[in-house]
């Protein structure tokens, strides 16, 4: 009788404690205890041991939420008939995302090249997704001919959540805003033409 309530609140202790390391790593990076990130979360410090076995753990997944979450939805995009369109939206939702947790985020970054990843499940899917997209534009001839691999680490390096945090903290740009112009520079970059 009490398994599934149980479980349930499990999963909501443990997106409390997720949601709590994501708030202090925007703050002040990886320098604080899985204890501290509790008592943020209202959970206990044995709680939260329970589910992860250190601070490094708990950002692991915290990373591992956010970046499956991005895919995921990048994956309920419907496709259209129109492959920039398709493109806009993407870059859409990746701000809408990024602009959440793009503070943190920047704290998890690893020192190895986005094409050098790919193996990565992360930057594997997420290349996958952007290279798709970019292949039908090409393939459709709403965009030139041109190297699917480096689009797809322009198009990574000109939504890095930095710029992102740059643009909507830095200097309070919605993320309506930095949509329009991030998406203008990838279009811009993949030598779309501009729509009169």
């Amino acid at each position: 009788m009490g398994s599934r309530p149980q479980r349930g609140d499990a999963r909501m202790r443990r997106a409390a404690l997720l949601a709590a390391v994501g708030e202090l790593l925007a703050e002040r990076g990886p320098a604080f205890s899985l204890t501290e990130a509790a008592g943020l979360a209202g959970i206990s410090a044995a709680t939260a041991y329970r589910n992860f076995s250190d601070t490094a753990s708990a950002i692991d997944a915290f990373y591992a939420e956010l970046s499956g979450e991005l895919l995921e939805t990048f994956d309920r995009l419907p496709a259209s008939a129109d492959p920039i369109a398709d493109i806009r939206a993407a870059c859409r939702e990746w701000v809408g995302q990024a602009s959440r947790w793009g503070a943190a985020a920047v704290h998890v970054r690893s020192p190895r090249g986005v094409l050098a990843r790919r193996e990565d499940s992360f930057v594997g899917g997420l290349y996958e997704r952007l290279g798709g997209l970019v292949g039908r534009a090409v393939d459709s001839g709403a965009a030139p001919r041109q190297d699917v691999r480096f689009a797809v680490l322009m198009w990574v390096t000109i939504f890095d959540e930095r710029v992102v945090v740059d643009l909507t903290h830095t200097l309070g740009w919605t993320p309506q805003q930095v949509t329009d112009h991030l998406t203008g520079a990838l279009l811009r970059v993949l030598a779309v033409p501009a729509v009169s």
